[in-house]
């Protein structure tokens, strides 16, 4: 009897989309953020520090805006998304980790894909956790990556991980001894 497999998932990433002078101009925007709005605007944040939400349209994040325009083009591809579909950044934000913190189990309803943009990292300062909660097969012995329930993604300075919003997704508690700064964004089709 035949086995098939349906309803994949499919995860991005890549490094060093914008080079190492550029991510330097980018931590200091970050902290710029910071400085012209000191009170995080993000409500339930369990990060230090959430920046305003369209952080993308800010000239200093142009460089890293088509940089990361040209990989979610290239994940629509992959989704097989159907030609002559349009999509828009919707929000686009600065999340600053400090150690001890982490962020509880979410979705991005509303969004078609979501990503994150690693600015500065450093060792175990969280990874990206997700989840397929709909799987019952809790007992078994995986060993072929397609039936993990569970995949996860280290931080490292210029990548991007780009995925499906609907996915449960986390991020581990920062356990370093610094502060981790990310540029989280959600896409939809329009």
């Amino acid at each position: 009897m035949p086995t098939e497999y349906f309803f994949p998932k499919a995860f991005y990433y890549e490094d060093g989309i914008v080079t190492e002078e550029e991510n330097n101009q980018l931590i200091e925007a970050a902290n710029q953020l910071v400085n012209e709005f000191p009170e995080s605007t993000r409500s339930n944040l369990y990060t230090t520090y959430g920046s305003l939400p369209s952080v993308l349209e800010r000239k200093e994040f142009s460089t890293l805006k088509n940089a990361l325009v040209s990989h979610v083009n290239t994940f629509l591809q992959v989704l097989e998304t159907g030609h002559g579909n349009k999509y828009s950044i919707t929000d686009s934000w600065v999340s600053i980790s400090s150690p001890g913190n982490f962020e509880r189990m979410h979705t991005h309803d509303g969004a078609y894909i979501s990503g994150v943009y690693y600015i500065n990292t450093l060792p175990n300062c969280g990874n990206l956790y997700f989840e397929e909660l709909s799987d019952n097969l809790w007992a078994s012995a995986r060993t072929r990556q397609e039936h993990y329930n569970t995949v996860s993604y280290a931080p490292a300075e210029r990548r991007v991980v780009l995925f499906n919003s609907k996915v449960p997704h986390y991020v581990g508690q920062n356990q370093s001894s610094g502060k981790r700064i990310a540029l989280s964004f959600n896409i939809a089709i329009v």
